[in-house]
């Protein structure tokens, strides 16, 4: 029988206020699963479903229902990644200049302050993964609309805190 032999690793020093800030942080480690909420979104909507967040970034789905376009805007405070991981999804940035058409596992990186709008770009649904990243302790999605939507909003959430309902009908008004 073969011997196992194990060799320890040579651990760092960390200072205890280190520590401390680790064992926190720890404390908040969770898991997520994306599974498509049975829901009918209506034609031209688009439904957004939170995957989680923290004091930095946030991820969610937004499902899109045969266009789901918005409105130009900006984040002023937001670094973004979209990713789309069903259908097709065109973006645009001022004047309709087309930023690019995604198909599935491609996407696009927006830098806070940079404008734009997308919409599905097929008759299929188009589930479209956003990851947003901002200061820590910042307020969430500061969104700045450019001119009016395409068409009215009435986006559906699921999985938002009573906070994060407040901040966003603040910001998309």
């Amino acid at each position: 029988m073969a011997e196992t032999k194990t060799t320890e690793k040579k651990k760092f020093d960390i200072d205890p206020a280190t520590l401390k800030l680790i064992a926190e942080a720890e404390k908040g480690i969770s898991s997520f699963a994306f599974d498509r909420p049975d829901v009918d979104i209506p034609v031209g909507k688009k439904l957004h479903v939170k995957l989680g967040a923290n004091a930095s970034s946030r991820a969610s789905v937004q499902i899109l229902n045969k266009g789901g376009e918005n409105n130009l805007h900006y984040h002023a405070n937001m670094d973004l990644m979209y990713m789309v991981l069903k259908g097709k999804v065109r973006f645009y940035g001022e004047g309709d200049r087309l930023l690019g058409e995604y198909a599935p596992f491609q996407g696009v990186t927006l830098p806070q302050y940079s404008r734009y709008w997308f919409e599905s770009a097929g008759d299929d649904e188009a589930w479209l993964l956003q990851i947003a990243g901002y200061p820590s302790g910042a307020e969430q999605s500061k969104r700045i609309p450019v001119e009016e939507g395409k068409r009215p909003s009435s986006d559906l959430w699921i999985g938002l805190s009573e906070e994060e309902e407040t901040i966003r009908r603040r910001n998309n008004r």
